[in-house]
This record gives C-alpha cells, sequence and structure tokens, in this order.
C-alpha cells in the first residue's frame, strides 16, 4: 500500500501560501490596504487635499530668531573687548604714573639719608669740637669709693 503525503509546497489558504495583500509590508505604513475588499465605515481614510505636510525643522521665525540672539550675543562681546581696552589703557596710564611718583619718592629719600647720614653728622660733630670716642663697646668699671 502506497500512502501518499500532501506536499509541502502546497499550502492552502485564500492567499495561496503568499502573505495577505492588506497586511501592512511597512511598519511605518500607516494605511490600511484593502484592495476595495472591505468597507471603509468605521475606519478613517487620507485624503490627498487634506494631508498635513510635515514642516521643516527650521522655520523662518526660528532662524530670524537665532540670527538675532547670535547678532546680540557678538554685541555684547564686541562692546567688553572695547571695555576692556579702555581699562587696560587706564590701568598702564595709572601704572606709569605709580612708577614715576615712586622713583621722585627714592631720590627724595636718597638726599634725605644722605644730608642726615652718619658722614655728616660726624664731620658736623668735628666742626663743633666734638672728639671721636671710638668703638662704643668700651666696658666702662665703675669705682666704689668704699674700698
Amino acid at each position: 500500500m502506497n500512502v501518499i503525503t500532501p506536499s509541502k509546497n502546497k499550502r492552502k489558504g485564500i492567499s495561496g501560501g503568499k502573505p495577505a495583500k492588506n497586511k501592512k509590508k511597512n511598519f511605518f505604513d500607516k494605511a490600511f490596504n484593502t484592495d476595495g475588499s472591505a468597507p471603509n465605515h468605521g475606519r478613517r481614510i487620507k485624503d490627498p487635499k487634506n494631508k498635513i505636510s510635515n514642516l521643516p525643522a527650521f522655520t523662518p521665525w526660528k532662524i530670524v530668531l537665532a540670527v538675532f540672539l547670535i547678532g546680540f550675543c557678538g554685541i555684547i562681546y564686541i562692546s567688553h573687548v572695547f571695555n576692556t581696552q579702555q581699562t587696560l589703557t587706564e590701568v598702564n596710564q595709572l601704572e606709569a604714573e605709580y612708577n614715576k611718583a615712586l622713583r621722585i619718592y627714592q631720590e627724595k629719600r636718597l638726599t634725605y639719608e644722605r644730608l642726615t647720614g652718619p658722614k655728616v653728622i660726624y664731620q658736623k660733630a668735628r666742626e663743633l669740637g666734638f672728639v671721636n670716642a671710638g668703638p662704643a663697646d668700651q666696658i666702662i668699671y665703675i669705682r666704689t669709693d668704699t674700698e
């Protein structure tokens, strides 16, 4: 006895082994293909004249706003640079004035130290008749009369 099994290549069903036509071929495709066999009531129908177009990510008002903000930041930066340069000029001028005053002070102090230094004091003392006592580290002995 011969038993014949059905072949695996032949599949029975409405589609004849192929995927059903009404199934979505693409996951992102939101349309439900009915090929006119199913009724349209209860489903949304795509109307080509009411189709909403995707707006670009950069709309004109966003571009204008971005340009305005970039321009405003640029103006602030440029004014900051000019203010910094002006402040640097003032600092350099004040530093030059300080150095000039310091030089004058040091010259006056040197003149004063020359006028009041030990050399001048010793000369004036000799002119007045004072005698140099020699080194100041001499030991002074005090005599007592009780001896």
